[in-house]
C-alpha cells in the first residue's frame, strides 16, 4: 500500500515488535511555579504508570502528569497556541494525532542537538517535529476458551453467534475505524471503509468501554469474546492469566507508533526536550518492551532473543500491517469521532 509500509517492516524485522499504578491527579495552577517541573501530557492506566517507573526515575526532573484523553490534549494544544505559556511541556500522542497537531506549526523542532538518543532512531520513525516512543499493530484479539478455532478476518464481528460479543475500546476510535475498514476492503488512507463496516457490526450489539484496561476486564469476565487491540496490550492480559490468542487478519492490521513532543509555547522546554531524550533511552526501551510488549524505536535497545521473538511479527505477518497514511486521514478525522459518538456508540 503506501511506501511506509516498507520502511516499517524493515523495522520489525530488525527491532521488533507495543499497554499501560492508579492514574496521577490533574495538574493544578501550583504547578506551573515549580520552574524544575516537567508537565507531560498523557494517557492515564497503565501507559501513565510505566512512564512513572521507567522513564521518571531516569531524568532529574521533577514530572507531573497531566492526564486526559487524546482529543482534548490535542485541542489543548491548538488553543493554547496563542498564550506565552502553554500548560504542557511533553505532549503524547498517537502518530496520526501529532501529525494533525503539527499541521498547526505548534510544535518545536526536534534535533540530535536538544535530543541526543535521536541519532539512534529508525529512520522510518523521523518526523522533523517529534520523537518515536513505543510500536505495535493492531490485531485480532479472541477468547480461546469461547471461539476455539482463530478467526481469520475481522469480518466475523458480523456473525450473529457473537452477538452481543464484540467490544471496542472508545478512546481507539480510529484505529478501530480504520481495522473495521480493512475488512472492508479498505485502506489506510480512509475511514470511509470503516464507518461502512462498522454499521453492520452495530447491528451485532458490540460493547464500548471507556478504556483499555475496561476492555481487558470485560474480556476476563467474559463480557465480551472479541476485540480489536494493539498486540502489545494482547501479550500483557495474556501474561495477566486471560485465555487470549490473537491473529493478524487476512486483510491487515493496522501500524501505531506512540510519539512525544515539545509545544513551542511550553514553559520548561530543556526539561522537556531532556524527558524526550530519556524516553528514548535504551535501557528504558527494553523496559517497555518487556512490560508492555511493544518494540522499541531506537537501535541501540538490545533485547534479549526470547523477547525480540515476542514482540516481533513474522515475515508472513509483516505484509498485513499498514502503516497511517496520516496527510490523508487528517480531514476525515473529525467525520469519523462524529460518526463514532453519534451513531455506532450510541446506545452501546
Amino acid at each position: 500500500m503506501q511506501n511506509p509500509n516498507a520502511k516499517r517492516r524493515t523495522f520489525l524485522k530488525t527491532a521488533s515488535g507495543l499497554m499501560l499504578a492508579p492514574a496521577m491527579p490533574l495538574v493544578s495552577s501550583n504547578v506551573f511555579a515549580q520552574d524544575n517541573s516537567v508537565v507531560v501530557g498523557t494517557w492515564g492506566g497503565d501507559y501513565q504508570n510505566l512512564l512513572q517507573k521507567i522513564v521518571n526515575p531516569l531524568t532529574d526532573s521533577k514530572v507531573v502528569f497531566d492526564t486526559g484523553n487524546a482529543v482534548a490534549r490535542a485541542t489543548k494544544v491548538r488553543a493554547e497556541r496563542a498564550s506565552r505559556r502553554g500548560s504542557m511541556d511533553v505532549c503524547l500522542l498517537q502518530d496520526v494525532d501529532m501529525y494533525d497537531v503539527s499541521l498547526m506549526d505548534v510544535l518545536e523542532p526536534v534535533s540530535t542537538k536538544s535530543i541526543p538518543n535521536l541519532a539512534n532512531i529508525f529512520e522510518q520513525f523521523n518526523t522533523g517535529y517529534s520523537i518515536p516512543h513505543i510500536f505495535s499493530a493492531m490485531v485480532l484479539v479472541y477468547n480461546k476458551e469461547k471461539i476455539p478455532t482463530p478467526p481469520d478476518s475481522f469480518s466475523v464481528a458480523t456473525d450473529p453467534k457473537y452477538r452481543g460479543r464484540v467490544g471496542f475500546s472508545d478512546i481507539l476510535f480510529v484505529a478501530n475505524t480504520l481495522f473495521a475498514g480493512l475488512a472492508n476492503k479498505g485502506n489506510t488512507s480512509s475511514f470511509e471503509p470503516g464507518m461502512k463496516f462498522l454499521a453492520e457490526i452495530k447491528k451485532n450489539d458490540p460493547k464500548i468501554f471507556p478504556s483499555n484496561e475496561a476492555v481487558a476486564a470485560a474480556l476476563k469476565s467474559g463480557e465480551i469474546w472479541m476485540t480489536c487491540m494493539w498486540k502489545a496490550r494482547a501479550l500483557q492480559w495474556q501474561d495477566a492469566g486471560i485465555p487470549l490468542g490473537f491473529v493478524i487478519p487476512k486483510e491487515g492490521a493496522v501500524a501505531v507508533t506512540f510519539e512525544g513532543a515539545v509545544p513551542k509555547n511550553a514553559r520548561n522546554k530543556p526539561g522537556a526536550f531532556n524527558y524526550l531524550n530519556t524516553m528514548l533511552n535504551p535501557k528504558g526501551q527494553v523496559e517497555f518492551a518487556k512490560a508492555m510488549g511493544y518494540a522499541p524505536t531506537v537501535r541501540n535497545a538490545e533485547m534479549p532473543p526470547d523477547l525480540r521473538d515476542r514482540v516481533s511479527f513474522t515475515d508472513s505477518e509483516l505484509k498485513r500491517v499498514f502503516a497511517y497514511d496520516s496527510k490523508n486521514l487528517v480531514d476525515g478525522k473529525v467525520a469519523c469521532l462524529d460518526y463514532w459518538n453519534k451513531s455506532f456508540k450510541a446506545g452501546a
